[in-house]
């Protein structure tokens, strides 16, 4: 069964060769790979073309944005499931290959999704995020994580693309619209992907939520629901920046190498026992 792997570029030649060769490195042989680049004029192109011979296609234009070039890809893609990993992140080893034997033991699921690590903007380990199986809840905000999702072609053709009139959170969006639609997740209880924080979503949080607002409205969702979780979400906003000055200050005090043995067991601990602290995961 033929996987398509699409990444989007801009500008993106310090990180995109870690990306790439985390997708030629897949234990799952089977694997169409996409890069989809916004007109870099870096050295961006140059390490596309050092990899041609690996690639199924590439092109460079410039696009109305991250999604409009997500978007490029999934019409190009042939693949029977579709995930998509952006430049500055990599895939675990085994990512596809666990996907794709999760789709073949549930081929009535449209979408697949895991576990992230969230890592600093040096790549060493920050914390893992345990993605929230229930999506009852999901309207209150991000609790599946984009990089490691990969969707059947049927439900891109079904439900649609991405809008590109949301410049941040078009993946929120995406991913509501398919709850609302009933479209069956399934969730694989690995980590699937490693994020590199720092992330155009990541910098720009508040507008984030300023969108994510204007997407629950979009679809459905009144005012008294939207507003509290808007002012919740920004709450959580400023408690995540003292948290990150925290975590940055331990990083002044300790050694890398203690800092994130720190965090690595903090928040394994976390993670099994569902608890909230300082380097636990905290939603939207």
């Amino acid at each position: 069964m033929l996987v398509s792997i699409i990444t989007v570029t801009y500008n993106a030649q310090e990180n995109l060769e870690q990306t790439m060769q985390s997708v030629f490195d897949q234990t799952y042989p089977d694997i169409e790979y996409i890069l989809i680049d916004g007109g870099s004029i870096d050295g961006t192109i140059d390490i596309i073309r050092q990899h041609e011979s690996q690639l199924a296609l590439w092109l460079s234009e410039t696009d109305q944005g991250i999604y409009d070039a997500m978007n490029k890809g999934i019409r190009l893609a042939k693949g029977e499931l579709i995930g998509m990993i952006n430049a500055g992140d990599y895939y675990e080893p085994n990512a596809v290959e666990q996907v794709v034997e999760a789709y073949k033991q549930h081929p009535d699921c449209g979408i697949f999704h895991g576990n992230i690590n969230m890592l600093n903007e040096d790549g060493s380990f920050f914390k893992l995020k345990k993605a929230n199986p229930d999506l009852n809840d999901f309207y209150q905000g991000m609790s599946i994580y984009h990089p490691t999702l990969f969707a059947r072609r049927p439900v891109y053709e079904q439900n649609g693309l991405y809008a590109i009139d949301f410049k941040i959170a078009a993946d929120f969006d995406w991913i509501l619209r398919n709850h609302i639609a009933g479209t069956p997740f399934f969730y694989i209880d690995q980590v699937i992907a490693n994020f590199k924080q720092g992330g155009y979503s990541v910098i720009n949080k508040a507008d984030a939520n300023v969108e994510c607002r204007a997407i629950l409205y979009k679809n459905g969702y009144k005012k008294e629901t939207v507003e509290p979780l808007f002012k919740k979400w920004n709450a959580t906003h400023r408690k995540q920046q003292l948290l990150d000055a925290g975590y940055a200050l331990v990083r002044k005090l300790f050694s890398d190498k203690i800092a994130n043995k720190m965090a690595r067991y903090i928040t394994n601990k976390q993670a099994k026992n569902n608890k909230t602290g300082f380097f636990a995961l905290i939603k939207v």
